[in-house]
């Protein structure tokens, strides 16, 4: 069996770890900070329903996967064993089309969706405004720790003998012509039969000295946490996000009108069992290491006071940003792109809900097996 280097230790590289430490290969990891420590442990912590069919099979595969991590692993990772629900609801007459879009992709993956009238949606949620223009029911949606089930991937790899190496960089790749046979790290050099790169936004670092170009854009999304001092929804709470690509910022733009501030919206409001709620969220191209528009919090708060009004009662106890890697066509690059050299990052803001399927396929590639899904709408050289 192969040794594996992995870079990355967010999601998408422990889970790999796991996936291939379970299937027989040896594996080094290598994170240059802690585990979860980008937007794998600074997200919603949430498993629901892709939107994009081409996603589907890779995020179903990746519950069944951990629902059955959840009794075994090494520590606890708070995972909903059936989902709590989602009421979906429109504000206004103008975001009815968005919302029936999204609703629509969500029913033809196999999610039963029913619309509320007003009777039901105060049965439901009986906190929510009572303007709204439409609420339906969507029967789908996982709370989960999301850095507890990083962890717990790589603690688990670890127990079948991979090496876990954080707040060690990687470098570079090291190369014999046009293989790739190993990394380069602040501590010297690692071999490696395969290479998975798994780093993120930070992928691109990597790949370009070797004149691999991937479009890969970094983009920061904002996290609200509050305490309503008492649980005001039941089920997780969300509009339509303001989809569409964030494009790469032009220095003429900056020049001209400064940083860019945020313009991609969409309310969710995720109930702990603690009865704090988190709140998100946001889009906007990262171009700096601190935010590039602070203003984000108040925007999200205020998206959500408009859908759960006592929401502005509740105490504020934090905000946070995550940095997640995103594609043009928004759906992640997974596959060989060199001999000895795999890469499997972009998965944008669906990290966790694609991690587990993704690892599946990771392995396929590396251990040269059939893939478990159709792998071409995650084709590294589609976008060439």
């Amino acid at each position: 069996m192969p040794h594996v280097v992995v870079v990355g230790g967010g999601i998408i590289g422990a889970a790999c770890a796991e996936e291939l430490t379970r299937r027989g290969a040896s594996v080094t990891l290598v994170e240059r900070d802690e585990l979860a420590s980008g937007a794998s442990g600074r997200n919603q912590g949430l498993w629901v329903p892709p939107e994009d069919p081409a996603l589907h099979p890779i995020a179903s595969r990746s519950l069944v996967r951990y629902l059955e991590l959840r009794d075994d692993a090494p520590l606890p990772i708070r995972i909903d064993a059936s989902p709590i629900g989602t009421v979906f609801v429109a504000v206004d007459e103008e975001a009815l089309g968005a919302a029936k879009e999204t609703l629509a992709a969500i029913s033809a993956g196999g999610f039963a969706v029913s619309e509320l009238d007003d009777a039901a949606l105060l049965e439901a949620e009986p906190d929510l405004a009572r303007d709204l223009a439409a609420a339906w029911f969507v029967d789908a949606g996982h709370r989960l720790d999301p850095a507890a089930l990083t962890i717990a991937l790589a603690l688990l790899a670890a127990s079948r003998g991979a090496v876990i190496r954080h707040h060690l960089s990687a470098r570079a790749l090291m190369t014999d012509g046009d293989r790739v046979t190993g990394v380069v790290t602040d501590e010297g050099e690692i071999e490696a039969d395969e290479v998975v790169v798994a780093a993120g936004p930070w992928s691109p670092r990597l790949l370009e000295p070797l004149g691999i170009r991937l479009p890969i854009l970094g983009v920061r999304g904002w996290l609200v946490r509050v305490d309503p001092g008492e649980p005001l929804v039941r089920h997780l709470v969300r509009t339509a996000e303001g989809n569409g690509q964030v494009a790469a910022v032009r220095a003429g733009d900056v020049a001209r009108s400064g940083l860019p501030t945020s313009d991609r919206y969409g309310s969710i409001v995720h109930p702990y069992d603690d009865r704090t709620a988190l709140i998100g969220s946001s889009r906007a191209a990262w171009l700096t290491p601190e935010p590039e528009d602070p203003s984000v919090p108040r925007q999200l708060l205020t998206s959500a006071i408009r859908i759960v009004p006592r929401l502005a009662d509740a105490e504020m106890l934090s905000s946070w940003w995550g940095l997640r890697p995103m594609t043009p066509d928004e759906r992640p690059v997974i596959g060989r792109i060199r001999e000895g050299l795999v890469v499997a990052t972009g998965h944008g803001s669906e990290g966790v809900i694609n991690g587990g399927g993704t690892a599946e396929l990771v392995a396929s590639v590396v251990l040269r097996e059939r893939p478990p899904f159709e792998a071409a709408p995650f084709d590294p050289f589609r976008f060439a």
